[in-house]
């Protein structure tokens, strides 16, 4: 019997072993996970419910090595992973914004299921066991550790970020070791630490329009929800674009937020002056509270210099106009974003290039692959890193069981 040796018990891993196990019975498929179980992260994925997957995913929703999320997402597609699952006893359905969540709600059924499937596939589960050699032998086998005997090896080891869930860039080594270029890996999908931030802002969310700046030139826009905490900014739009301020601290990064992207800035000026006939006794104050959550809207009248008390009647033209300007632009200097033990996924990993597209085997060393959050290919939130994880443990399965399929048949 060959042996398939699956490095890493995470999404993509698991993927790989399940559809190498399906369809080669004359192979041994064992997973080696460093953890004392298989699957943690998993649990953690969307808020505990598990975004298995986005129904609308595309090229434009991955970073890194692009052209090879596009191959996965034409090769095996959402629909194509949710009957993946459908075909092991876990229903989906589809919720806003094309994110697909176990009909169950609960990211332990994916677990549950992922292991089932392994178990009735009699594919073999090695906890605590974390693989830190891995050598190619003269005749095209690998050893790993020393005393572990492969056929096929798969490098499913994740990235650096959650460290807590077991991907805590370690696993990197066996990169080098082989000879296999990187990218830089950096935290994604985490936010932002400013600097002199206004602690007591800590808990406020409101929508605004978020535009990220290098170098004083704007590089990326989004709109959502932000959320203040007690060092900066987070939320799923700043996740969105953390990826992009990894340098802060090597070259000027800021964060512009339009507090009320719903309002076009002459409307709303025009507003403000319409209120200062219509209730001129009204404070600043209360004025914004129609708009803000009060700790927002008494740091926007502190940054325009207005004491929340003033009355409307007693603002200045000049007063109206910066107060508009710091509502439509509030900006803060970015220190760095929150780091791998905040962070939901790795941006960065090995080179896709020293990869064949279509298998993801190694181009120098056949019979090795590597899959998931290991390369370099990330996603934004919403479904779209398992989506990753899945397709790129399934083309690496449909590889092996392809070549052995050939490697048997040249033989005989």
């Amino acid at each position: 019997m060959k042996e398939v040796a699956i490095i890493g018990g995470g999404a993509s891993g698991f993927a790989a072993a399940i559809t190498v196990a399906r369809k080669a019975k004359n192979m041994h498929i064992t997973v080696y996970e460093r953890l004392e179980k298989p699957l943690k992260k998993i649990l953690a994925t969307g808020n505990g419910r598990c975004n298995l997957t986005n129904a609308s995913a595309k090229k434009a929703d991955y970073f890194g090595d692009v052209s090879y999320a596009s191959a996965l997402l034409s090769a095996f597609p959402p629909q194509s992973n949710i009957a993946f699952f459908e075909s092991m006893g876990l229903l989906c359905k589809e919720e806003d914004l094309g994110r697909v969540y176990p009909l169950s709600g609960q990211a332990s059924s994916v677990r549950d299921i992922l292991l089932s499937e392994a178990e009735a596939l009699h594919i073999k589960i090695e906890t605590a066991e974390e693989i830190k050699e891995i050598q190619r032998q003269k005749n095209g086998t690998f050893l790993l550790n020393g005393s572990i005997p492969a056929d096929f090896a798969v490098l499913a080891f994740g990235g650096k970020a959650a460290p807590k869930q077991g991907t805590d860039g370690s696993a990197y080594a066996l990169f080098r070791q082989l000879g296999i270029p990187m990218q830089e890996p950096k935290p994604a999908l985490t936010a932002l630490m400013c600097k002199d931030f206004p602690k007591h802002l800590k808990g406020v969310r409101n929508v605004s329009k978020i535009t990220l700046f290098k170098n004083r030139a704007p590089i990326y826009e989004i709109i959502g929800e932000v959320q203040f905490t007690d060092y900066g900014l987070s939320g799923v739009p700043i996740m969105q674009l953390s990826r992009l301020a990894a340098d802060a601290q090597k070259e000027p990064i800021s964060v512009k937020l339009d507090c009320l992207p719903q309002i076009e800035d002459r409307a709303l000026l025009a507003y403000l002056f319409r209120m200062q006939k219509q209730r001129p006794t009204l404070s600043a104050e209360t004025l914004l509270a129609g708009f803000f959550p009060k700790a927002l809207g008494d740091f926007l009248l502190l940054r325009a210099h207005i004491q929340k008390e003033k009355p409307l009647k007693a603002l200045s033209e000049k007063d109206s106009k910066l107060l508009l300007k710091i509502i439509k632009n509030l900006t803060f200097d970015i220190d760095k974003p929150r780091g791998f033990d905040f962070a939901q996924v790795t941006a960065g990993g090995a080179d896709c290039r020293a990869f064949d597209k279509s298998t993801l085997e190694c181009k120098r060393i056949p019979h090795l692959y590597a899959c998931g959050e290991a390369l370099n290919v990330d996603g934004g939130c919403g479904g779209y890193n398992l989506q990753w994880a899945w397709s790129s443990g399934r083309l690496v399965g449909e590889a092996i069981v392809k070549e052995n399929s050939f490697d048997t048949h040249t033989r005989n």
